[in-house]
């Protein structure tokens, strides 16, 4: 096999990050034919098929791709680090470190991560991608992002997990809810009242399956995936919901109260997820302290 470059490395990481040589070379500052003469070099290096070209359509990684794309990554961010290490040494750190954040955990993680970095570290460039669980997981795997912000319930089997929080869903209600009174509520209590949920699989049928072993069958009309959304319906008192992250008002500046569940419920951290057997990097320890530091401040108890 004919030497493989780490440039070549660098090239085929861009291509899976942006799905486009085009893009991949203008992340790299080089030109697109350049990254297509080190793409073909690799590929004839490896033996492999690499990407699939689509005239007009930008290019798909191949499962080899992925594989290797996704250790591309790792590779390119090693060497980067060498420079990272030394800077380290001296109090400062550089380059870029890209975070996957479960949409819903954004509002929290977000600000609380470019603040982190913006005062401590300005030097570093810092990219997020948000989507679902699975989806920024499954991106950080293929070498797309070093470390995800996540739920518990959504960990994936390659991934290792750090709790940031000892959290468990919250009963969400309007100031005039029927229930606001209670101080902690069964799930039978909220069976004739209507609920809207977070439109968010598998937690959705995984909160019916809950309901439906204590035996109650949950009044549900509504879902959205828009947690503002939902904070502004039960801030109208049109229902309830059941919610992991408290605010005290919602987005129309309407009051909400939160009570705890008296029926079992099961742990859901706040978790970091990193791929297994990955070394961590000087800028992906920075990012877990900041994490750490964030989420131990800002935990909030049921408001009563």
């Amino acid at each position: 096999m004919n030497d493989v470059t780490l440039r070549q490395l660098e090239y085929l990481a861009a291509i899976a990050e942006t799905g486009s040589a085009t893009l991949a070379a203008e992340q790299c500052h080089v030109t697109q034919a350049a990254v297509s003469l080190a793409l073909t070099q690799l590929e004839r290096s490896l033996g492999a098929t690499l990407v699939v070209r689509r005239r007009g359509r930008g290019v798909s990684l191949t499962p080899e791709g992925q594989a290797v794309a996704a250790r591309a990554r790792l590779i390119v961010d090693q060497v980067e680090e060498i420079g990272t290490v030394v800077r380290g040494l001296h109090g400062e750190l550089s380059g870029r470190l890209t975070v996957g954040v479960f949409s819903t955990l954004a509002r929290d993680t977000i600000p609380a991560l470019l603040d982190w970095f913006v005062t401590h570290h300005p030097g570093v460039e810092l990219d997020f991608i948000e989507g679902s669980g699975p989806e920024i997981q499954e991106a950080m795997l293929a070498g797309r992002a070093q470390l995800c912000v996540v739920y518990e319930a959504q960990l994936l089997p390659d991934c290792q997990g750090e709790a940031l929080t000892d959290s468990r869903r919250l009963v969400a209600l309007g100031l005039d809810h029927p229930l606001a009174a209670h101080t902690e509520i069964r799930l039978a209590d909220l069976a004739p009242y209507p609920g809207i949920f977070v439109a968010e699989e598998p937690a959705f049928q995984r909160t019916l399956a809950e309901f439906a072993a204590a035996g109650v069958e949950p009044h549900v009309p509504w879902r959205s995936a828009s947690v503002p959304a939902i904070h502004n319906v039960v801030g109208r008192n049109l229902a309830y919901s059941l919610l992991m992250q408290p605010v005290s008002h919602s987005p129309e500046g309407l009051p909400l109260i939160y009570r705890a569940l008296a029926d079992a419920n099961p742990r859901n951290a706040v978790m970091v997820a990193r791929p297994h057997g990955v070394t961590t990097s000087a800028l992906v320890h920075e990012a877990l302290v900041a994490l750490r530091e964030h989420w131990s401040s800002s935990v909030a108890q049921p408001q009563r």
